[in-house]
């Protein structure tokens, strides 16, 4: 561990430094955090003239988010940075000197772009020299996560914390005054990066895990087993029709992969028609799609249907392209239903899982088993069919009997089309 600089701060970097702690507790965000820091360092007679900042997290997508700071546009870049094998790391990474840092844990790097003492070791640097800076320097900032590297084998540089880069243009580049204020300066920021990141990463992670809304009640104060309540909502039954035979014959490693494989068919289609993955089941999942204090069904449940039928549309292309790769396709039932159910903590004392309960969620499931039965690869219940109203092509399929239930259910589906066919290619 790094000791930091004790000597007396600057009269000038106090104001910053207060704001810094101050935003950490504030959980400012972290674009404002860059930009309030690089102008005020600046104003405080630190020549910046180019900053980045690098922070990593935990995102099933995104491995790190960049920010670009410099003078005269005031902060020009903010990305995110998709995980990616070592062998498809883009050539201006691996040839970054951060890169050289984190794959080393080099904590500091300093390299002058003018006179005898310039050093053109990595080749961004020629380029910054031929934009007019003069000196470069990095900082590296671990943030103490008890972070399993064994869980990330494809990333070289698994764990959560800070880099940043500040370059300048002043011909003598940056004196060793400046470079002493940047170092306990940049700590600050780290510490207010990380309260900001931090916060981030766990709404990014719960989202990933429980979905977006229950992600969303959960971190506002929905812990404790028991707190639910009852809401109207649209629900989706999905599952693989076939998937159980093929992981008899299949082995693990393709297995997961098709199954991820059809799943990225349902999720999105999901997402952008307003509704969420609230459980994956095996082969199958549940989601569903909220009506609001008294919101008419109507719209709900149609777009529900536009989300199932651009979910089998996706299937369609997936199965195809599967097919003529010699891989195995798989049909995609699926089962909507409309009813009240609780929604919200249940489980054990210390151990919870955030889903919906309720008779209209064992219904559902108990639809979707008609499938295969009915020949479809979609089946609706009269209370959805109901609410989604005419013209949708549903038609009656008849009144069948569901476990559980002492009256035989009207079902509909979708006029003339049948369920995908199964087959080992």
């Amino acid at each position: 561990m790094m000791i930091p600089n004790t000597d007396p701060m600057p009269p000038s970097d106090i104001p910053i430094a207060m704001w810094l702690v101050q935003s950490g507790l504030d959980n400012v965000p972290p674009e404002r955090l860059v930009t309030h820091f690089c102008s005020a360092a600046l104003e405080a007679g630190i020549p910046l003239r180019r900053v980045f900042i690098g922070t990593a997290t935990l995102h099933p997508l995104m491995r790190a988010h960049g920010y670009i700071w410099n003078a005269e546009g005031g902060l020009v870049g903010n990305e995110g940075m998709p995980h990616r094998d070592p062998d498809d790391e883009p050539p201006a990474w691996q040839a970054s000197p951060l890169r050289h840092m984190l794959a080393n844990d080099v904590l500091e790097m300093r390299r002058r772009l003018t006179g005898p003492e310039a050093t053109f070791d990595f080749p961004v640097l020629d380029e910054f020299a031929e934009q007019g800076l003069t000196d470069w320097f990095a900082l590296a900032h671990d943030f103490g996560w008890d972070f399993d590297k064994t869980l990330m084998v494809t990333d070289r540089y698994a764990g959560i914390g800070m880099i940043s880069s500040f370059a300048t243009a002043e011909p003598a580049g940056f004196s060793e005054d400046q470079l002493t204020r940047l170092r306990r300066l940049v700590r600050l920021l780290a510490l207010a990066m990380k309260a900001s990141v931090l916060t981030r990463l766990s709404r990014d992670v719960a989202a990933a895990y429980l979905g977006s809304d229950a992600a969303s009640r959960v971190l506002s104060g929905a812990i404790r087993r028991g707190m639910a309540q009852k809401i109207d909502a649209a629900i989706l039954y999905a599952d693989l029709r076939g998937f159980t035979a093929l992981a008899d014959r299949l082995a693990i490693e393709p297995l997961t992969e098709t199954l991820n494989a059809y799943f990225d068919c349902l999720g999105p289609a999901i997402e952008r028609h307003g509704g969420q993955v609230l459980k994956f089941l095996g082969d199958g999942l549940l989601a569903s799609f909220q009506l609001h204090g008294g919101q008419d069904a109507g719209p709900v449940c149609r777009a529900v249907l536009a989300a199932a039928d651009e979910a089998q549309a996706a299937v369609a292309t997936l199965n195809a392209a599967r097919r003529k790769a010699g891989q195995p396709a798989l049909a995609l039932d699926i089962a909507l239903h409309r009813g009240e159910v609780m929604y919200g903590n249940v489980g054990t004392g210390a151990r919870l899982d955030f889903t919906l309960i309720g008779p209209a969620v064992n219904e559902v499931a108990r639809l979707e088993n008609l499938c295969a039965s009915l020949d479809r690869s979609l089946v609706v219940s009269a209370s959805f069919a109901h609410a989604a109203g005419p013209g949708l092509g549903l038609v009656p399929l008849g009144f069948h009997a569901l476990r559980g239930l002492p009256e035989p259910q009207e079902v509909f589906g979708r006029e003339r089309v049948v369920a995908q066919p199964v087959g080992m290619i």
